[in-house]
């Protein structure tokens, strides 16, 4: 039994790890038991996700749905289940993904969190999976990295939300933000309806006028708590930032002394959101609209967020609304940019594409907000570029690897 209980912890890490190369590059080189042949060509995707399936069944019908509490953290059987409702839409296995994500909700040990800023904290009802940090190591430097002008001394802002993700919140009310009015050329002094938008906005960005640390933020060009930088004006961005906002989403705003110590937030790397919402897509590649739009408004109407929940919608407004909530609920969580290449819209819609901030200046009346382009040429996405080469290291080292078709 205990040699069981390490086999599945073991083989859920080696369907994680064979995950991140299949959904790089489809089918890989697989290895299953340690004669470690040097000379080996990739499987087919299809024989890469079968593997990965069935790891993550093993480990599933294994390991315990909670471990007692000296081995609390360890991998459970919901852990298993949830990678498996995420790996089986890459794989486009529908079925295999709403069974998953079923048998996550039926453990009947989870629930969605009342406060949507506690989501991505950890050590709560809604975290399936999370990767917890010591003052004493491990730790990690993400409030210095990411901390706003004022909190230390040339160091910060290494990385902020854009305009586009901003507008991509709706109200409150879930309607829609008309933003022509801050696109004009020059600029406007009327102020942006931040605090009109999804709570979840609020929870995620620091936002001029939003407070941070007992203090309002200015996010503008002579701003003292928060400062803005026209893009490429420096080398580094020193703390200011080039769009106007923050990012507030996973920082400790207790964490002051970024000097002395380091960062020990927790990493979620699998929450219940994420399943409802595997889920959401799954039954509606099923054709099951009634069973997305339940698991979509599961998600947008709970506590804490309170949206009003969508109703009277199929077909293709089904698919728009489950890529709304996935870039609201999962915003900064590292899914967006693979859910657009797995849905194949990266070549079109993040091709002859740019980025936009707001530069907020100063004025007698209050601020100025002026729309301004964060990336000075077009950003490019080709079609083949949804599947990475096999490295020149692996080329050169096994002479039966091919490479892949789009790349010879």
């Amino acid at each position: 039994e205990t040699n069981k209980l390490f086999e599945g912890q073991a083989r859920f890490f080696r369907a994680f790890l064979y995950f991140q190369l299949a959904k790089r590059h489809g089918g890989v080189i697989l290895y299953t038991d340690m004669n470690l042949q040097k000379d080996k060509n990739r499987s087919s995707a299809s024989e890469t996700w079968d593997l990965i399936a069935e790891d993550l069944d093993y480990a599933a019908s294994v390991l315990p749905a909670e471990w007692p509490s000296n081995n609390k953290g360890r991998i459970t059987k919901g852990a298993a289940f949830a990678l498996k409702s995420r790996a089986m839409l890459y794989a486009e296995r529908w079925q295999e993904a709403k069974n998953a994500a079923d048998a996550v909700l039926n453990l009947n040990i989870y629930s969605l969190t009342a406060k949507y800023e506690d989501t991505w904290k950890g050590k709560n009802t809604e975290s399936i999976l999370e990767y917890n940090y010591l003052i004493t190591k491990p730790y990690h430097t993400f409030d210095k990295d990411y901390s706003t002008f004022g909190e230390i001394e040339n160091q910060g802002g290494s990385g902020v939300p854009t305009q586009e993700m901003v507008e991509s919140y709706e109200k409150k009310d879930g309607t829609k933000v008309n933003w022509s009015a801050w696109h004009v050329a020059g600029g406007t002094t009327t102020r942006p309806p931040y605090e009109d938008l999804d709570p979840r906005f609020k929870a995620s960005v620091i936002y001029n006028g939003s407070t941070w640390q007992g203090k309002v933020m200015e996010n503008s060009v002579d701003g003292t708590n928060g400062k803005y930088m026209g893009y490429r004006d420096d080398t580094y961005a020193k703390g200011r930032t080039v769009t106007g906002y923050y990012l507030r989403k996973f920082r400790d705003e207790a964490h002051t002394d970024l000097i002395t110590y380091q960062s020990t937030q927790t990493w979620v790397e699998l929450r219940l959101a994420e399943v409802y919402l595997n889920r959401a897509e799954a039954n509606y590649r099923l054709n099951n609209s009634g069973g997305a739009l339940a698991d979509i408004n599961a998600v947008r109407t709970r506590t804490g967020v309170g949206l009003p929940a969508l109703s009277g919608i199929t077909g293709d407004a089904i698919f728009s609304a489950i890529r709304q909530e996935r870039k609201i609920e999962l915003a900064f969580e590292g899914h967006l940019y693979w859910d657009m290449r797995r849905w194949k819209l990266a070549h079109q819609e993040y091709n002859g594409y740019r980025v936009h901030g707001m530069k907020i200046s100063k004025n007698a009346a209050g601020y100025h907000y002026e729309y301004v382009d964060c990336d000075l040429q077009d950003r490019k996405f080709l079609e083949k570029t949804y599947v990475f080469p096999v490295p020149y290291s692996e080329l050169a080292n096994n002479s039966a690897i091919m490479q892949y078709d789009e790349w010879k």
